[in-house]
């Protein structure tokens, strides 16, 4: 069953007449019930902690009955709840190539495969985070505090055309034929046009940079990050 028909039946349950409403519920913002259901994939566990009337197992496989039984959830909570999880990570765990920019040539050479030798540095295995196509070290604090200098950010290639505006990506903007600058930005709608996009960072020591399309070589949604203390 697709993840966006479970979303509905889950909005019929509890009697929500509109995708905001489920939203505010499960306390997300509408944009990221809209991206779930584009996507077709949702945060289970999240669902799952906000909805415990609901089979978490309904919840990762779309089958059997939607309600848990009083009985089952008494007495049996514990290892229903493990055995589905078990289950499900065997199929959503991927090994997550994490690259060195600088040994690439650049993220162009990474999301185009421009190099026969792409260079993997390793790669990351993370429960329940799938359909991602990389992973790299960033740079600089523009991004204080929601990420630091070093930090590992995990994307997904996404096109120019298809931008959900606000969201969190990594960017490449070529300098000249043989020179470009990766960025890591919330990208917002440009007041200059349809040509162009606004990057915005996070600290406030950062000005937001208009670029134009015509500049950019690669760019990823980011699905995740990870941080060493």
């Amino acid at each position: 069953m697709k993840k966006s028909v479970l979303l509905s039946k889950i909005k019929l349950f509890y009697g929500f007449k509109k995708d905001s409403e489920l939203a505010k519920y499960l306390n997300i913002s509408p944009q990221t019930f809209s991206n779930w259901k584009k996507r077709n994939s949702f945060n289970p566990l999240l669902i799952h902690a906000k909805c415990p009337e609901i089979s978490l197992e309904w919840i990762l496989t779309g089958e059997g009955p939607m309600l848990k039984s009083p009985i089952l959830d008494n007495d049996f909570s514990l290892p229903l709840l493990e055995e589905p999880l078990v289950r499900f990570e065997d199929k959503s765990n991927f090994n997550i190539p994490l690259y060195n920019l600088d040994t690439n040539g650049g993220l162009k050479n990474i999301v185009h495969k421009k190099s026969e030798n792409t260079f993997i540095s390793e790669f990351i295995k993370i429960p329940s985070l799938s359909d991602c196509d990389g992973a790299i070290h960033i740079k600089g604090e523009s991004m204080l505090p929601l990420l630091k200098n070093g930090d590992i950010v995990i994307f997904k290639n996404a096109s120019i055309d298809n931008i959900f505006w606000g969201e969190l990506y990594i960017i490449e903007i070529a300098l000249s034929e043989d020179s470009n600058l990766t960025f890591v930005k919330h990208i917002q709608k440009s007041s200059l046009g349809n040509n162009y996009i606004k990057l915005v960072s996070t600290n406030p020591m950062f000005e937001p940079k208009d670029v134009s399309l015509d500049t950019i070589n690669a760019i990823g949604m980011i699905r995740a990050s990870i941080r060493y203390h």
